[in-house]
Parts: C-alpha cells; structure tokens; sequence
C-alpha cells in the first residue's frame, strides 16, 4: 500500500447525537463535522430515538443528554447495559450534579460532561478515541 492508499484504510469514528435541543444537536455537529475520520450517523430529540439508532446504527459512540422526552437518558444507558450493547457513551448534560455522574457512570457511561463548562471537552475524548481506533486498526493490519 502506498501513502495516497493510507486513508482509505482508516476506520472512520460513528457518533450518534441525542439531546432534545435543536441548538445543542446543531452545536455538537457542527463541532464533530470538523474533526476528521469521524461521521455523525443519526441525531435523536428523545430517549427512545436514541436508544433505536442505537440498536439500528451501531454507532462507535453516542453523545447523551439525560433529560430527555419519553426516555430518560439514565433510561436508555440502562437499556444499554441490560441489552449488552457495544457503544462508548459520553454523557453531555446541564445537569451537574454528583448523583447524575455517579449513576451514568455505574451504568456504564465512559464520561460525564457538563454542558455549559465541558462542551468542548467531548472534541478532545473524539478525538483521543479516534485515533486509538486507527491505531489498532494499523496493529491489525500489520499483522496480516
């Protein structure tokens, strides 16, 4: 394989976004969509939307709000973790209390930010976890 070939062999990072705001989904994309080698695969406005994407998607990583219409963001991460589903979930909430981080993190959340003070925060995780993604992705291939 030569260089110009490199990229086409990079995994590309799927991120779901559920938050019922508008603007904040509209942030986060805006946000994501610059990052390289990671694609928004579905946005959802309630717990339930999310939790479906999720089962039909199969996203990498879901970025989840826990005050949400129908289904509680808490809701869908137990959901997640009765059903045994492979996805990283980074909480992004306006809820800061201690309780919330503790019990998303029981659940099985890799990270808990705070909406107004850790926003950009969730670009550096994206990014880390990018690039471990492509690391292991190249370990693998070399060693075929």
């Amino acid at each position: 394989m030569n260089q110009a070939d490199g990229n086409h062999d990079r995994k590309r990072l799927r991120v779901l976004v559920a938050d019922d705001s508008a603007a904040i989904r509209d942030s986060l994309s805006s946000l994501i969509s610059r990052l390289s080698d990671v694609e928004i695969v579905g946005l959802a406005r309630t717990g339930l939307e999310a939790y479906e994407l999720i089962q039909s998607l199969n996203p990498d990583v879901v970025t989840l709000d826990i005050r949400m219409p129908g289904m509680s963001g808490i809701q869908v991460l137990e959901a997640i973790k009765k059903q045994q589903l492979e996805v990283t979930v980074i909480v992004l909430t306006g809820l800061a209390e201690m309780e919330y981080r503790r019990k998303c993190t029981d659940l099985g959340a890799k990270f808990f930010f705070h909406k107004s003070t850790e926003f950009e925060k969730l670009i550096e995780v994206l990014s880390d976890y990018r690039d471990r993604l492509n690391l292991q992705q190249a370990q693998i291939q070399g060693s075929i």
